[in-house]
């Protein structure tokens, strides 16, 4: 798949995504496959004359049994990652194989190799980023590879997530495994589904455990991106210089 942005691609975004995208250049679709049958899709520049760095986007809403979820995604951040100077990767999760399991950070290392061999893809400077379940499971994954981050991994963004939905599903987030990784933590004062109190705890965890927190607290957002589409614009301008 390639080409300009369509506005149909994914509605609840339209508006942010026109505005990113000032249709600067082109871009195509790759999809990976890992041998647990979780399919990724890779976005990258057609134009572009250096290798870019690369956002690792983490979906939301893991609960329908999709291996593709993650190509669905892509089609709506193209145009975003392309005017950004980033290439995207958007791997997916699923019921039997959600972002917090062993499963999911093989998965991922899959995907990272088979995007390490592209020229036009830098995977020595890399950024998690995820909503919902996906800023969980950004935030739980960068935790347990110790090998991105003490090199590639040069932050972690997250919103509209509550790391605190890990114990119920027989994972758990040690902060301190995040020692010295920047992170962006948006959240919704009116989150349905997560309250603020359980967010700010989480807050002050990272804090004692050494970890860069850049919080963010919309008073008036509800749960899901439609709410923090100012917010999701101010993202570049925190990844790019991490990602130099």
């Amino acid at each position: 798949m390639s080409g300009r942005f369509s506005p149909r691609a994914w509605p609840s975004v339209n508006n942010l995504l026109l505005a990113l995208s000032l249709w600067c250049g082109a871009w195509k679709i790759d999809t990976l496959e890992s041998p647990d049958g979780g399919r990724a899709a890779l976005v990258v520049s057609v134009n572009a004359k250096a290798p870019r760095p690369l956002v690792v986007w983490f979906h939301g809403g893991i609960g329908a049994n999709n291996p593709s979820k993650g190509l669905l995604a892509a089609q709506g951040l193209a145009a975003w990652a392309d005017s950004c100077g980033f290439a995207l990767l958007v791997p997916s999760a699923w019921p039997g194989s959600p972002w917090w399991s062993a499963s999911a950070v093989s998965r991922l290392e899959t995907h990272l190799r088979q995007v390490g061999k592209r020229r036009s893809v830098d995977t020595r400077r890399i950024v998690f980023a995820g909503v919902s379940d996906g800023g969980s499971g950004a935030l739980w994954l960068a935790a347990q590879m110790p090998a991105l981050r003490t090199g590639a991994l040069r932050g972690v963004a997250v919103w509209s997530t509550d790391p605190s939905v890990l114990v119920s599903r027989g994972a758990v987030l040690d902060p301190s495994l995040l020692k010295g990784i920047p992170v962006r933590w948006t959240a919704g004062g009116r989150d349905r589904l997560y309250p603020v109190s359980d967010v700010t705890a989480w807050w002050s965890r990272l804090r004692s455990a050494s970890v860069p927190l850049e919080s963010r607290l919309d008073p008036e957002a509800d749960h899901d991106m439609t709410w923090h589409q100012q917010d999701f614009a101010r993202f570049p301008a925190w990844a790019k210089p991490r990602l130099r």
